[in-house]
């Protein structure tokens, strides 16, 4: 699959860090000639929130669902900021489609397998996942051996994003009602299960997509831009 440059978020990497994500983006096996940038992610529990920014204040429900029950966590707020200074990136520069990278990715397949999605679908994509906990298998709506439309997911550690669809997340304006992005990026797809989201993203503009199987994975380190994985409920594909 064509890939025109690589964002990797990391927070305040130092040498050996750079040098850990260098050896896994060969480890990924793309062609050779894609340029990387590690651009330094937002701290959310060492930095102020930034003053562009309002985090969405009735983001706390009575539910079951644990990430629902508490505020948007700093860590949260930090990787969401992350996300969207990446995609003010991609909505501004010359790249048509950039894959980026959360610093704890983990390959797991050749990005030299990847099939380049048909130009023969009759629509035009603008968001690749390329690794994510799926909520309902059988809602995910196949398009072919590799490629599916996704249902509910979360976790946004490896996804490709053209420059429309880049321009598409920004002019959201997440950040005037700021909450975790993978939980964001599912209610610019698909109606989401909260009411009060689907109140403020009504309309739907991304053109989402997904790998049946992950090509990327999360590595367990510490260093991470974000915490947030619901490691309580089971991946629905491996049930």
């Amino acid at each position: 699959m064509k890939i025109d440059k690589i964002y990797i978020l990391a927070l305040n990497p130092n040498q050996n860090r750079v040098d850990n994500i260098r050896i896994k983006l060969k480890e990924a096996e793309f062609d050779g000639t894609t340029p990387y940038e590690i651009l330094n992610g937002h701290d959310g529990w060492n930095e102020p929130v930034p003053d562009w920014v309002t985090v969405y204040d009735k983001w706390q429900i009575s539910v079951d669902n644990e990430f629902w029950k508490v505020p948007v966590q700093p860590g949260e707020i930090g990787c969401t900021i992350s996300h969207i200074n990446a995609w003010k990136r991609v909505a501004e520069g010359e790249e048509e489609r950039v894959l980026i990278l959360e610093e704890d990715f983990q390959p797991e397949k050749r990005m030299l397998d990847l099939p380049e999605p048909s130009t023969e679908w009759p629509f035009i994509w603008d968001y690749l996942t390329l690794g994510r906990w799926v909520f309902e298998k059988n809602k995910d709506i196949k398009i072919d051996d590799t490629y599916c439309i996704p249902s509910g997911h979360y976790n946004m550690q490896a996804y490709v994003l053209t420059k429309l669809g880049a321009q598409k997340l920004v002019d959201y304006k997440l950040e005037d009602n700021l909450f975790i992005n993978d939980e964001f990026i599912m209610a610019t797809y698909m109606n989401h299960s909260r009411a009060d989201i689907n109140e403020l993203y009504p309309i739907k503009t991304i053109n989402a997509i997904a790998t049946h199987d992950d090509w990327f994975n999360q590595d367990g380190s510490s260093n991470k831009v974000s915490f947030h994985a619901p490691q309580w409920k089971p991946d629905a594909r491996n049930q």
